[in-house]
C-alpha cells in the first residue's frame, strides 16, 4: 500500500518516526510533516503567502518539511509533490496527546486527514488518548523517554495488526469520512470499540504572567459529568482504542427542513 505519512508535531516528533518505523517494511511510504509543531491549527491553510519546504532525514522514506499547516501538508503532497503517486492512505499521527470529544475542532491532527478525505482518498487520524508525563515519583528524562517510545510503539503495532481492515472500512466511505483513533496509555489494554464523539471541557484562562500586553492559553480537562458511557472520551479512559468514523458533511438536514418550514424572513 501507498501511503502518505502526515503530523502536526512536526517532522521530528517521535510518534510520526515510529510509525514510519513500524510500516515501512511492508508499505511505500512517503512523508510531509510542518516543520515545527502546528497543533491546534485545525484545517488552516497557508494562503497569500510562500510556503517553503525541503528534504527531511529519514532513514528509508522519503520526507519532506514545508513551513506550512497540516492541512497543507496533504494538499501539498497529493496535488503537487507527489502528482504522479497518489496515496492510498493518508495516515496522520501518532499525535502525542488525545484527539477526543471537543478537540476534534481544533485538532490538527483530524484535519490532515479530513484534508485527505476532501481529495478523495482513504483517511485515519492516529492518537495516543493521554498525555505523557513523569509519573508521581518523578522519572528521570531516561525513564520519560523510554516510556514513551514504549507508548508510541504500541499505537504504532495497533495500527499495523489492524491496517487491512481499517483502510477498508475507510476506503468504503472514501470522499465522506474518517477514522479518529486514540490509542490508551498509562492503563491496561483492553481492546478496540467503535465509538462516537464525545465532549469534554477544560478549564481555560489565559497567562498574562509574562509581561502587559502577552497572553497565552493554558488549562486542564475537568471531570467528565456526562451519561454518555460509549463515547470516545469514555471508552479511552477505560483503555479501549476508540475509533470514531467522522463526516465531513456538517449539515444539520433536521434543523434545516425546521428553518425552511417555520422561518418566513422578508
Amino acid at each position: 500500500m501507498r501511503i502518505l505519512l502526515v503530523n502536526d508535531d512536526g517532522i521530528d516528533a517521535p510518534g510520526l518516526r515510529i510509525m514510519a518505523e513500524t510500516l515501512s517494511c511492508e508499505h511505500e511510504l512517503y512523508i510531509v510533516a510542518p516543520e515545527a509543531e502546528r497543533s491546534g491549527f485545525s484545517h488552516s491553510v497557508t494562503i497569500f503567502r510562500d510556503m517553503r519546504y525541503g528534504k527531511a532525514a529519514y532513514d528509508a522514506v522519503e520526507s519532506y518539511a514545508i513551513s506550512g499547516t497540516p492541512a497543507d501538508c496533504v494538499k501539498f503532497a497529493v496535488i503537487h509533490l507527489f502528482k504522479d503517486r497518489r496515496p492510498d492512505l493518508v495516515l496522520s499521527g501518532i499525535n502525542s496527546g488525545p484527539n477526543l470529544g471537543s478537540d476534534i475542532m481544533y485538532s490538527g491532527t483530524v484535519a490532515a486527514a479530513s484534508e485527505g478525505v476532501f481529495l478523495g482518498i482513504p483517511a485515519i487520524a492516529v492518537s495516543l488518548g493521554g498525555f505523557i508525563a513523569p509519573d508521581a515519583h518523578g522519572a528521570s528524562e531516561a525513564r520519560q523517554h523510554y516510556q514513551a517510545r514504549e507508548f508510541y510503539t504500541e499505537a504504532a503495532g495497533f495500527i499495523k495488526r489492524n491496517l487491512a481492515a481499517l483502510y477498508a472500512a475507510a476506503k468504503e466511505r472514501a470522499g465522506e469520512m474518517l477514522l479518529n483513533i486514540n490509542y490508551p496509555v498509562k492503563i491496561p489494554f483492553r481492546g478496540a470499540a467503535f465509538t462516537k464523539a464525545g465532549l469534554n471541557w477544560y478549564d481555560d484562562y489565559f497567562d498574562e504572567s509574562a509581561g502587559e500586553g502577552v497572553v497565552q492559553l493554558k488549562g486542564k480537562p475537568t471531570p467528565h459529568f456526562s451519561d454518555e458511557t460509549d463515547c470516545d472520551v469514555a471508552m479511552v479512559k477505560q483503555g479501549y482504542a476508540s475509533i470514531t468514523p467522522l463526516r465531513l458533511d456538517r449539515n444539520h438536514y433536521e434543523a434545516l427542513a425546521e428553518l425552511r418550514e417555520k422561518v418566513k424572513l422578508e
